[in-house]
């Protein structure tokens, strides 16, 4: 089910005169002239509202308290009917009300402005599409007949082999910053060295925070900025 949220902000407009010194409620409606209706369920933020079986106009209530009250000016309600974090209805301009002489109030919302999505930060291109050949882990240099091996897809899908076990995971990239989620390997079986170093070597994946490139070099570094995996490109 949709989740939209109705809501209603009271903002200061304009100084001037005084107002009423105690607690109020303002009431009314939100309502808007397009023929569509709102699904049920609704989370109100602000004010409290009845939607019932999604129809316009949905009603509010709004309490203000003595000290908005009394602080005198003029004020008006804007509305916004939200689907998730973004406003699908709003009232441009708010509409006045009287605290003095509270009266119900509606509210006519119109169509909002689809706000723009902002660009994916893309991958660097020279860190994805590459085949990366393990070095060093942890500062001690990869032995074993069958390389160690790190790929980084355009849709972050990382892969290789890891000596014994060929894996996959998950990476999250946001400028140098880079992440591992928890491999995936097959389920073969080698020599006891050769298993301890890949196990190593998935410890360090996913201990990754950062990248640094050079050249035909790749680092990856620990929060601390400690040195975890050393990988060289390989030669296509």
């Amino acid at each position: 089910m949709l989740n939209r949220l109705l809501t209603l902000i009271l903002s200061l407009m304009l100084f001037a005169g005084a107002a009423n010194a105690q607690d109020l409620t303002l009431t009314g409606d939100v309502f808007y002239r397009e023929r569509i209706a709102l699904p049920d369920g609704q989370r109100v933020v602000g004010a409290t509202a009845s939607i019932p079986d999604g129809q316009v106009p949905l009603k509010f209530s709004l309490a203000i308290r003595s000290d908005v009250a009394k602080s005198g000016g003029s004020f008006g309600l804007a509305a916004e009917i939200r689907q998730g974090g973004t406003a699908i209805f709003r009232n441009s301009v708010p509409v006045p009300v009287d605290l003095a002489a509270p009266i119900p109030v509606s509210i006519l919302v119109a169509r909002a402005p689809i706000e723009p999505t902002p660009p994916m930060p893309q991958p660097d291109n020279a860190l994805i599409n590459t085949t990366w050949r393990v070095t060093s882990i942890s500062g001690s240099p990869v032995t074993g007949e069958q390389p160690v091996t790190l790929a980084i897809a355009a849709d972050l899908r990382a892969n290789g082999h890891a000596g014994c076990n060929s894996y996959f995971a998950q990476a999250t990239i946001d400028g140098d910053k880079l992440q591992f989620a928890q491999p995936a390997a097959t389920m073969m079986a080698c020599q006891p060295a050769i298993m301890a170093q890949e196990s190593a070597f998935f410890a360090a994946l996913i201990a990754v925070a950062r990248y640094e490139i050079s050249d035909d070099s790749l680092r990856l570094l620990d929060a601390a900025e400690v040195p975890l995996i050393g990988l060289i490109r390989t030669k296509e």
